[in-house]
């Protein structure tokens, strides 16, 4: 709990831009305040210092002031210099209104476990505020023992309460020991090459969609160490682009989260799946493993006891695109112990015929397929071009077969 009650407010403004300002000592919008486990009294405004600046130039400190809300921000606020929130701040944001961090700006927020720093919504309600955004790599980034809720609003560079990143720059920050809840859309939001530096004991919950989206490229920054529940969409949610090679190595560890791939991954180097991990599949979400492009290869190796999880998003059959093998010759495209359902749709992008596709282009495809179960295609659910493509020799008699529209396993 809040101890400090005073009420006086001394501000000190430094001339030069290094200066610094002290602030203290003296799936819809519907309402949400039943979903805050912010104190009520952490949310009397009352006393409420308003900030009405468009942005700060010069490092600013925000301290604690009041036992309620002790700042009230009613715009977008660009930080440009370093912003420090000290433990047990309640910072209130209005209608569009959030904190934006440019390139030469940074964000140390770190509370206390018993006093935890808290960004919250004046409306109560759902996307009212823009979020955090981070959009530079200074290692003062920390957001630490706070708690974000009701934002993912109108904004340039992603919906989210945290955005770390955009399409022209990459962010990075530690998130730590922190609740990320009831955003309008998703909890975390990671732009392609931006980092979560420090990313464990957060809790992510109770956000209209995904908890946490990210480039595919950049999987490998989630962990076990942190907890999800009540999301809109239980899945940590994985893009790529159609027209974008991933020259990266990628791996896949297994979460207690699910992942969801969303978009076509175009993939020039490996992609690796653990032993037990679950994978669904958005509506036309494609794998290409191209080896015209690069050395890709596609591994997915479970065991009798930790089988793979390849599954639609949305159940039917050809509700995903497929998992398509060109001119792909790596050792490492083996798929076994898997379960992989659902996919094989029909439409012009799907390069085959099946759910599973081996195609040769300039080279030769090879893929071992084994003791895994092949349902639910609205295809085929193997297509092989046997020219130029090798497989072992029992993939027909090693795999089970199940509803697959238009086969189990053709050999053009």
């Amino acid at each position: 709990m809040k101890t400090d009650k005073r009420t006086t407010l001394n501000v000190a403004i430094g001339i030069a831009l290094t200066a610094i300002l002290v602030i203290g000592t003296g799936c819809n919008k519907t309402k949400d305040t039943d979903l805050t486990n912010i104190p009520s009294e952490r949310r009397d405004k009352s006393q409420a210092v308003l900030i009405t600046d468009i942005q700060y130039d010069h490092d600013v400190v925000l301290k604690d002031r009041v036992n309620g809300v002790d700042y009230l921000i009613a715009n977008n606020l660009q930080i440009n210099a370093n912003l420090t929130i000290e433990p047990g701040v309640t910072l209130m944001f209005k209608d569009e209104a959030g904190i934006q961090v440019n390139e030469e700006g940074s964000l140390t927020a770190i509370g206390e476990s018993s006093n935890l720093i808290y960004f919250t919504s004046e409306a109560g309600v759902r996307g009212s505020w823009k979020g955090i955004t981070i959009l530079s790599n200074h290692a003062k980034n920390v957001i630490s023992y706070c708690r974000v809720e009701q934002a993912g609003g109108d904004n340039d560079y992603g919906k989210a309460d945290i955005v770390v990143g955009s399409y022209s720059n990459t962010g990075q920050t530690e998130i730590s020991n922190s609740e990320i809840t009831t955003s309008l859309t998703t909890g975390i939001l990671l732009s392609e090459g931006s980092r979560l530096i420090y990313f464990t004991g957060n809790k992510l919950f109770t956000n209209t969609t995904c908890p946490i989206e990210a480039y595919v490229g950049d999987a490998g920054q989630v962990s076990n160490s942190n907890t999800f529940s009540n999301n809109g969409l239980e899945y940590i949610r994985l893009t790529g682009k159609e027209d974008e090679v991933i020259t990266d190595p990628i791996t896949l560890s297994k979460l207690t989260e699910p992942y969801l791939i969303s978009g076509h991954i175009h993939l020039g180097n490996s992609f690796t799946i653990a032993p037990g991990t679950r994978l669904y599949m958005d509506e036309e979400a494609q794998i290409l493993v191209d080896g015209t492009v690069g050395d890709a290869s596609f591994s997915a190796i479970g065991t009798k006891t930790q089988p793979i999880l390849i599954a639609p998003l949305y159940s039917g059959q050809g509700t995903w695109n497929s998992i398509c093998f060109l001119s792909s010759s790596s050792p490492k495209n083996v798929i076994e112990y898997c379960n992989i359902s659902g996919g094989g749709s029909l439409d012009n992008t799907n390069p085959g015929k099946g759910m599973l596709n081996m195609l040769s282009a300039n080279g030769s495809t090879a893929i071992v397929l084994r003791n895994c179960n092949i349902l639910n295609s609205g295809a085929f659910g193997v297509y092989v071009q046997t020219v130029h493509c090798t497989y072992n020799n029992d993939i027909v008699s090693s795999n089970q077969f199940s509803n697959n529209v238009n086969g189990n396993i053709h050999f053009e």
